[in-house]
């Protein structure tokens, strides 16, 4: 009774004021739900009250009967309603506790399963560190037989090696001399050879000197040619600005030109403190183009980018 209350409070609640209601209208009555109506007067009036009172108290004496039954019904049904609660509580609890027996006859058995594991993993391991452990010993007696025979062979090499050693030093012996007769004669043949490479290797090397002495005085000249044919033909366009003055200016021009001397970049490096005789400078050497260039590759190169000074003659 008590588990049934716990799991439904508030229907215990209602049943128990449904209780206590019909309790206090079997004790009370329901007259003030139903007052009697008024009845006119008929006839003799002494015999219309007596008639009258025997009426209402039948049916107040039918509404009781009415009342008792009602509650009686109520009462039977909330019975039955209390009967059904508990047979769903006490089949929910069977429920509960077979599901609880299943759960421990499960841990139960998954506990059996994982002890027989355990103890079939102790025999496996059991089995397999005997099984090393036979092995182990079967590999310490191969290792043993192996020494030995290692032993042994090694024993018979050393004696081999002692004999061929013995032979081999009498050949090397043998060897060394008639080596040495031949390493003298080939020192002797080399040395000769190496005078003579040194001999030719001087003799190129005074040569090369004297062609790249004479090629450098060859492009010295060229160089200095060109530069001096390079600073005619700027000069020669070159026009002096109103506001540079008499003398004394100069300007130090990069420039840069392609394979066949046109001009593709004037740039004044050092200025001489005059913007228009810059200005000037840089006109005259892009008037001046094309500009001169050398014949050889190698100058060819180093003129395609270029600095000169430029100081004004005139």
């Amino acid at each position: 009774m008590l588990d049934v209350i716990r799991r439904h409070p508030l229907a215990f609640f209602l049943a128990l004021l449904m209780h206590l209601a019909i309790l206090a209208l079997m004790i009370f009555g329901l007259d003030w739900l139903n007052p009697p109506e008024p009845v006119k007067p008929a006839g003799q009036i002494v015999q219309a009250t007596l008639v009258d009172t025997a009426r209402l108290k039948h049916q107040q004496e039918e509404q009781r009967k009415a009342r008792q039954q009602e509650v009686e019904r109520q009462r039977k049904q909330e019975e039955k309603k209390k009967a059904e609660a508990r047979k769903k509580a006490e089949e929910k609890r069977r429920k509960e506790q077979e599901a609880r027996l299943q759960q421990e006859k499960k841990k139960q058995a998954e506990k059996k399963r994982k002890e027989e594991q355990r103890k079939k993993a102790e025999i496996e391991k059991k089995r397999k560190l005997a099984l090393k452990k036979k092995e182990e010993e079967k590999k310490k007696k191969a290792e043993l037989e192996r020494q030995r025979k290692l032993k042994e062979k090694k024993r018979k090499e050393e004696q081999r090696k002692k004999a061929e050693a013995k032979k081999k030093a009498e050949a090397r012996k043998k060897a060394d001399a008639e080596r040495k007769k031949k390493e003298a004669a080939r020192k002797k043949a080399e040395m000769e050879k190496q005078r003579k490479a040194r001999e030719a290797a001087e003799r190129k090397a005074r040569e090369a000197e004297m062609q790249a002495q004479w090629e450098a005085e060859k492009e010295g000249r060229e160089r200095a040619g060109i530069t001096a044919a390079i600073k005619r033909k700027v000069q020669r366009n070159w026009l002096r600005p109103p506001s540079a003055g008499s003398k004394g200016l100069e300007a130090t021009v990069r420039v840069r030109l392609n394979e066949k001397g046109s001009v593709l970049l004037v740039q004044v490096v050092k200025s001489s403190g005059n913007a228009a005789f810059d200005r000037s400078v840089v006109a005259a050497v892009n008037k001046a183009d094309p500009l001169p260039m050398p014949k050889s590759p190698r100058l060819i190169s180093e003129f395609r980018d270029f600095t000169f000074i430029f100081r004004p003659t005139k």
